[in-house]
């Protein structure tokens, strides 16, 4: 028998996916009732289809956790979104999926997840540094005898750098 599970937001449009039932939960619900009464229903051999891998949650740990209990009641689990698990042997499937939910959880105790965040969060160009003669011509801009863009002109850099610099560099009194 073919079924199909999603989650979704209570106000997303629903189009069919796969012919069987299809069983809906609510995202932001815990409990998943759906889910559950989809796993009482699956004999060996029934086939679930799901229209991606984040159907089954957000983490690799959740996603191998429902995994296993909708493998566990011998059922074959197809990904619509990635065509090659409706060739694939279940058992690879398996295996893929374990070893994301693994490698995900030696990233977390290792910490490396932390660095690659904080690496991401600092990517960009490195942030220019402020010339020896910005002091003096943001006086001028202060004072009123230039203009952002004309300051920025003569320092080399865009205006709202040199606004940036402005509100934030302390100019001696």
């Amino acid at each position: 028998m073919n079924y199909g599970y999603t989650s979704m937001r209570p106000d997303e449009p629903f189009e069919p996916f796969c012919v069987g039932k299809i069983f809906i939960d609510q995202l932001g619900d815990a409990k998943l009732p759906a889910f559950e009464e989809l796993i009482h229903v699956l004999n060996p051999e029934d086939q679930v289809m799901v229209p991606s891998l984040v159907c089954l949650g957000w983490s690799f740990s959740r996603i191998w956790e429902r995994w296993e209990r909708i493998r566990d009641t011998g059922a074959r689990i197809v990904i619509l979104d990635w065509p090659d698990s409706q060739t694939m042997a279940p058992e690879l499937l398996d295996r893929m999926v374990h070893y994301l939910q693994h490698t995900q959880e030696e990233l977390k105790n290792s910490g490396s997840i932390n660095v690659i965040r904080r690496s991401m969060a600092q990517s960009g160009p490195k942030p220019k540094d402020i010339p020896v003669e910005f002091e003096e011509i943001s006086e001028k801009y202060k004072q009123g005898d230039i203009s952002s863009r004309g300051a920025a002109e003569q320092l080399h850099v865009s205006h709202t750098t040199f606004l940036r610099w402005f509100r934030t560099i302390p100019l001696m009194e």
